[in-house]
């Protein structure tokens, strides 16, 4: 199992072992801690600062539906941006929202009826839409008390904000009109009737599903595993920024596979990037070292 941080090959272990890499460190240290690390769902590398980018109109939806959303994922240890947070003083507010979007993972956008009265706006959901097509972003639009047809045709509230850019050049608002067609084709959700909780809490939901790794399938009530679990991630120090290789080794059928997997579940959510490769020495036997560095790389 590999948390990535950096592209970098490892040494092979006759058995399954967990290896550690962090950022500004090239050496190993086989030290052991009594600290078992505590699981921080929110935690983000410096090529993610944020996890999380919400666009809205701050008049529509800042002090009630938008609010209790950031609010929502900052509960479930989910880093968020929002407009009124982040950026340092002295900065020029348009060009620090658009690194914020490039350096984050999701983007929720939430469509209000006054949305497309700000130029502010327009321009970022601009770059959400150029962030989605050249890195993958993900982006999830929230229709809140506007149809998506609207949002798409740039029709009612949508289109009498676009009677008033008479000024505005014709570049720029077909970059306007293109960004809003795009992700008015997207599926999400539309907050009409109803409850609103209930449209948070799924948000919220399909987000932290989106972000956390996948976990490794490993058997129902385990034996005994528990107190290996707490000791194994003592030896972590996840406070620290060295690297480490921890070896598992032992008669086969044991559980130390079982082990790992534990393992990676519990501390995988901390990295930009995991990998839990199994059977090494077997890999790297019948394919040779190559094939498994390709297996490391994100």
């Amino acid at each position: 199992m590999v948390p990535n941080r950096k592209r970098s090959s490892t040494s092979l272990p006759t058995s399954p072992a967990v290896v550690r890499k962090r950022e500004r460190s090239s050496t190993s240290h086989p030290k052991s801690s009594t600290v078992v690390p505590k699981r921080n769902k929110g935690s983000t590398t410096s090529t993610f600062p944020w996890e999380v980018f919400l666009s809205f109109r701050g008049n529509d939806t800042r002090y009630n539906f938008t609010d209790h959303l950031y609010s929502a994922l900052n509960r479930l240890g989910v880093h968020t941006f929002r407009d009124d947070e982040g950026l340092e003083r002295g900065e020029t507010i348009q060009p620090s929202l658009l690194k914020a979007i490039e350096k984050s993972k999701v983007s929720v956008v939430v469509f209000s009826e006054n949305y497309a009265n700000s130029k502010w706006c327009l321009d970022e959901l601009v770059k959400i839409m150029e962030c989605r097509r050249e890195k993958g972003q993900i982006v999830l639009p929230i229709f809140y008390h506007v149809d998506p047809s609207d949002v798409r045709r740039q029709t009612g509230s949508f289109g009498e904000a676009f009677a008033g850019y008479r000024n505005v050049a014709q570049e720029r608002l077909q970059r306007w009109r293109a960004a809003l067609t795009e992700a008015g084709l997207l599926s999400g959700w539309h907050v009409e009737h109803g409850y609103e909780s209930e449209i948070i809490n799924r948000t919220v939901k399909n987000v932290y599903n989106m972000l956390k790794p996948r976990h490794l399938n490993v058997p129902e009530n385990l034996v005994g595993m528990d107190s290996l679990l707490e000791e194994m991630l003592s030896l972590f120090c996840m406070e620290s920024n060295d690297v480490r290789m921890i070896g598992i080794h032992g008669l086969g059928g044991i559980g130390k596979t079982t082990l790992a997997k534990l393992i990676y579940n519990q501390i995988a959510h901390q990295f930009e990037d995991a990998i839990f490769l199994q059977s090494v020495a077997e890999r790297a036997k019948f394919g040779g070292l190559f094939e498994l560095q390709k297996r490391l790389t994100p």
